[in-house]
């Protein structure tokens, strides 16, 4: 039988363990770029052939991660592109966006900004607005420094994933 579907935010938040001491596995900068494009694949922003996640290849490191836990990621990857599904998103409405709470960062995206955007899209679930995954794609906020936090921003791009998927979901 196999697993449950990943969402574009579950696939960006993936986590692996790391080989200890000098013992090699992959390198982890590698990995996490190719998890994002996987994740842009599933989310419906880029198209992603199921070889290229069978073949890919990275370098190997001291302190990488750990390569079966990562082949057995990639293989659930593969099989759920070649199938075409994405899960439902829990976003069905503007109270649910709302309720997401944001990690903070030293450097992130500028909360304001953030927190305008999410308004609006709560009352787009709502039937409020007229927001579409389009929109929703090519958002983008300013970055704070220094003494100003913002929101993290993997934080934030796995959210506006789910966001687009419901909107995408809706026909919007």
């Amino acid at each position: 039988m196999p697993l449950p579907s990943l969402s574009p935010a579950e696939v960006r938040r993936a986590a692996f363990p790391r080989k200890r001491g000098s013992a090699k596995g992959y390198d982890p900068a590698q990995v996490d770029a190719f998890l994002l494009k996987i994740a842009d694949a599933l989310a419906g922003r880029t198209r992603m052939d199921p070889e290229v996640v069978r073949r890919v290849v990275f370098h190997e490191m001291p302190g990488g991660y750990d390569q079966r836990t990562v082949d057995d990621f990639l293989t659930r990857m593969e099989w759920q592109l070649r199938a075409g599904s994405v899960p439902p998103t829990a976003l069905r409405t503007g109270a649910d966006l709302l309720a997401v709470k944001l990690p903070r960062s030293s450097n992130g995206y500028d909360p304001r900004e953030v927190d305008a955007f999410l308004a609006r899209a709560a009352l787009s679930l709502d039937g409020q607005g007229r927001m579409t995954s389009s929109e929703v794609r090519h958002t983008r906020f300013s970055t704070t420094s220094g003494l100003r936090r913002g929101y993290q921003t993997r934080a934030v791009d796995a959210l506006l994933d789910e966001l687009e998927q419901e909107f995408r979901s809706r026909g919007r």
